[in-house]
């Protein structure tokens, strides 16, 4: 009797028990699931977070406050969902994701800020990228092996819950019946989360790769497949890569809008893919800036550029949009990718300039406008001009900044058609408040170059011409190296000129005074390595001339 009493009790207490287990087992199994589910989270939520600097510039139509309230938001929600995970018995991969964590978070805020300034992303924000990618890669390694720990920890426990459940299907069949089929339905769900959850991510993935406007590969894209080609180019296989800029659209969007804009951008975009499709990849780097990346021989790629450029072509009554383009030849001309893009970039400059017909007639009419108003300015315009070119050469810039610094020479003076003629030709020592007139020519001539698009890449330049290497000049007291080079140039060749010519408030010096006023200037009033060079070229022409 007591045995009979006895053994229902004891399976009673033996279920109770192996049910009050299964429950621990299906809590510890939740929370590994749940955590692994976070961790996920946090893998999307960062791979997300890494486009949003991108979207700060207001050039290609992100918004600053937008872009820095959402990177703020998911930096919050990654840092608080790790620290509720890290703790007693959390994976120890989950203690190592804080370092690389802070520098990923620290380049997407240099990349936010680069973006916000109204700078364009350029080699720097690559840079960054790339180093936000590869921390962004080690994190999401570390997080992988976390999320595979707490797989495995639910695996475990899953597997004694079966157990359990076993033991109490032979005791309590029913009852226990219910609790196995609901562990078994919330493993499917996790698993179904877990799926999904990668299918958002890799989603997003696609999408931080895409531009948001015409569909095309973004510059992110670029840079990643001129990476993958580079590493995987003999050297019997050629790339080309081409940067298209289009020649009018500024006036077509002052003309019919910025939503006609964009659809122009879409409908170009799609000619442009459609013209190289099966021979390379079309991109669009932003703004109204495109690209192509052709793996083909040389007269193949010709015949690929000059499909690309008709592509991205369109013409109406009131409107004509062409594109002026550069190219650079892989490996031939360059080794990597950053290299390609400078090239490319400064031939597709070059290009634009020699074939801007209107930028030289502007040019033309702002000079004459000048000469008809001080006759003696031209003669000092084209003084100063040829002297910046010889520097500008001996200094080592490019082509392409060479031109530019020429050009800006030429009508660095052009703010002045709006000071009256009394203070310009004044003889005498000039008062503050006409001071003031002239510390506003700068500013005038910025605007007026600006007016022109085919003249608008000199703007900085002519701001910047009477800024001091000291902080002392003006408009804006840039100090050093802040300075434009181009702009250090023309002051040193503008001041010059200046003391070897007639003025109407000064008699010409000699040549050999002026480079010793130069050089006494040196580190406070002109940058020292331009005026080292400009010296060593006047010294070096008057041997010649004598």
């Amino acid at each position: 009797m007591l045995r009979t009493k006895t053994v229902p009790a004891l399976v009673l207490v033996l279920g109770l028990a192996a049910i009050a287990a299964i429950t621990v087992f299906q809590l510890r199994a939740d929370a590994s699931r749940d955590a692994e589910l976070r961790l996920a989270d946090v893998k999307l939520e960062l791979s997300k977070l890494q486009i949003v600097p991108f979207q700060a510039s207001a050039t290609t139509g992100g918004s600053p406050g937008r872009a820095g309230r959402r990177l703020s938001a998911g930096k919050q929600r990654i840092t608080r969902t790790l620290d509720d995970l890290v703790g007693e018995g959390a994976p120890a991969e989950l203690e190592r994701v804080a370092e690389p964590l802070r520098e990923n978070f620290d380049e997407l805020d240099a990349i936010y800020a680069i973006g916000a300034s109204g700078q364009e992303y350029g080699p720097a924000a690559d840079r960054l990228a790339g180093e936000a990618a590869q921390n962004e890669a080690a994190i999401t390694e570390l997080l992988n092996a976390a999320g595979d720990e707490y797989d495995a920890r639910a695996a475990v426990v899953i597997r004694r819950a079966r157990i359990g459940s076993a033991i109490v299907i032979v005791l309590l069949l029913g009852g226990f019946a219910f609790l196995y089929r609901r562990a078994v339905r919330a493993r499917s769900d996790a698993e179904l989360l877990s799926r999904e959850n990668q299918k958002l991510l890799a989603a997003s993935r696609e999408e931080a790769l895409a531009d948001a406007l015409t569909g095309l590969r973004n510059r992110r894209a670029l840079m990643n497949d001129l990476e993958a080609q580079l590493a995987a180019s003999g050297p019997e296989r050629r790339l080309i890569l081409a940067l298209y800029d289009l020649d009018g659209f500024k006036q077509y969007n002052d003309t019919f809008g910025h939503p006609a804009g964009d659809a122009l951008l879409i409908r170009l975009a799609e000619r442009l893919e459609s013209a190289v499709s099966g021979r390379g990849t079309a991109y669009r780097m932003g703004g109204d800036e495109f690209c192509v990346l052709v793996p083909v021989d040389e007269q193949a790629g010709e015949d690929a550029l000059q499909l690309a450029g008709d592509a991205l072509t369109e013409s109406g009554d009131a409107f004509s949009i062409g594109c002026s383009y550069g190219a650079t030849y892989i490996p031939a001309e360059a080794q990597s990718a950053s290299e390609a893009l400078r090239k490319a970039d400064q031939r597709m400059y070059q290009d634009k300039a020699e074939r801007s017909s209107a930028g030289q007639e502007s040019k033309d009419v702002l000079i004459k406008v000048l000469c008809e108003r001080s006759p003696g300015l031209c003669d000092h315009l084209s003084g100063v001009a040829g002297l910046v070119e010889a520097a500008a050469e001996r200094l080592g810039l490019s082509e392409h900044e060479v031109k530019r610094a020429r050009l800006a020479a030429e009508l660095h003076d052009v703010g002045k058609t709006a000071i009256p003629d009394a203070i310009l030709n004044k003889a005498g020592k000039l008062d503050e408040q006409e001071w003031e007139f002239i510390r506003r020519h700068t500013l005038i001539g910025e605007r007026i170059v600006k007016a022109a698009p085919s003249l608008a890449h000199t703007a900085a330049l002519i701001r910047s011409s009477h800024e001091r290497f000291d902080g002392q000049g003006y408009p804006d007291g840039l100090r050093g190296e802040e300075i434009p080079l181009g702009a250090s140039i023309i002051a040193v060749c503008d001041a010059y000129d200046a003391m070897v010519s007639e003025r109407p408030y000064h008699a010409p010096i000699e040549p050999a005074a002026a480079l010793a006023e130069l050089r006494r200037c040196s580190g406070t009033q002109f940058h020292p390595a331009v005026v080292e060079c400009f010296c060593a070229l006047v010294e070096e022409r008057e041997l010649v001339e004598r």
